[in-house]
């Protein structure tokens, strides 16, 4: 071979190895700015709510799950999680707190791999656990995304915040999506759609949701703490079906949420899932009712039977 061929070839592969570099610097940058983005976006929300878990003297319940329990739409102090902490302050006989680490975009998953270290720094007695529409969710779905280009990426690939913004731009330009009455599920694959235009839920995520919760379960009786599980104010029947027999078989108190009167639009925000202010209080005070008759919450005794209504503002 020549020498000017040979030269020519390093070249090449020096401005190859150049531009490999300069694309993976980019990739970097990118994965930074979004992760810091997220952090700054949620900081605020835990610099409000932290709390001294070296007192003793207070009933202690965690409020686990994602957008809903965040509180997406609507301000921090009007997300169920405080609500509630409100409303049960006003008949309990000692201090409750409710702490809301509910983050949104979370599914079982990312659930599961976090709530060691939560019931380690919070040691609740009781935690509220609301979640499994983003289990159900194809663009949000950790199982999904691994092969939404048609190939199977290695987890640590797929938990990359560069992969999951390639993922969502992949389903906008290929599904189009838009807020329907489905609400928060708005990407859809065609698959996911029946003829009559009804949602069409994967059975394999759902298998998927029931052996994350069974694990989760599993975890927090063994940290000595209780569970009460909840369902949301707008669901699908499959997935409260599938939270019924979680429940059942986990012998886990069971709170659904949904009910004719709240499946309407004025306890939602425009996409007709996430709950509004009226939603939040409506959950709150279900709750609070609930598990006031369970008798899971210190309460006084001339209060035990008349739970708050409208309560929080």
């Amino acid at each position: 071979m020549q020498q000017g061929t040979k030269d020519k070839i390093r070249k090449a592969l020096r401005r190859s190895a150049i531009e490999v570099g300069y694309l993976l610097f980019l990739i970097l940058l990118l994965e930074c700015t979004l992760r810091l983005a997220g952090f700054l976006v949620l900081l605020p929300r835990y610099l409000d709510r932290e709390v001294d878990t070296r007192s003793e003297g207070e009933f202690r319940i965690l409020a686990i799950g994602e957008s809903t329990t965040f509180g997406l739409g609507v301000d921090r102090e009007m997300a169920y999680p405080e609500v509630l902490e409100r409303n049960l302050n006003q008949g309990s006989g000692k201090k409750i707190v409710v702490v809301n680490v509910g983050v949104p975009g979370q599914t079982s998953t990312s659930i599961l791999r976090n709530i060691r270290y939560q019931l380690d720094k919070y040691r609740p007695h009781l935690v509220l656990s609301l979640f499994g529409a983003n289990d159900i969710n194809e663009a949000l779905n950790d199982m999904s995304s691994r092969v939404a280009f048609g190939f199977c990426v290695p987890r640590f690939v797929a938990n990359l915040r560069v992969y999951r913004l390639a993922c969502i731009i992949r389903d906008y330009a290929l599904y189009a999506p838009k807020v329907e009455e489905h609400g928060a599920w708005v990407f859809f694959d065609p698959d996911q759609r029946s003829p009559n235009g009804d949602w069409v839920e994967n059975p394999f995520f759902l298998e998927q949701l029931e052996l994350n919760y069974g694990e989760i379960i599993e975890e927090i009786r063994s940290c000595g703490s209780r569970i009460v599980m909840l369902s949301y104010l707008r669901s699908n029947a499959a997935l409260r079906a599938r939270f019924e027999k979680i429940s059942q078989e986990g012998e886990v108190p069971y709170i659904d949420l949904h009910s004719p009167e709240t499946d309407s639009p004025e306890y939602f925000n425009e996409d007709f899932f996430h709950p509004n202010e009226k939603g939040h209080e409506a959950m709150a005070e279900k709750i609070e009712a609930r598990l006031v008759e369970l008798g899971l919450v210190p309460v006084k005794t001339s209060e035990a039977s008349a739970p708050s209504s409208s309560r929080g503002r």
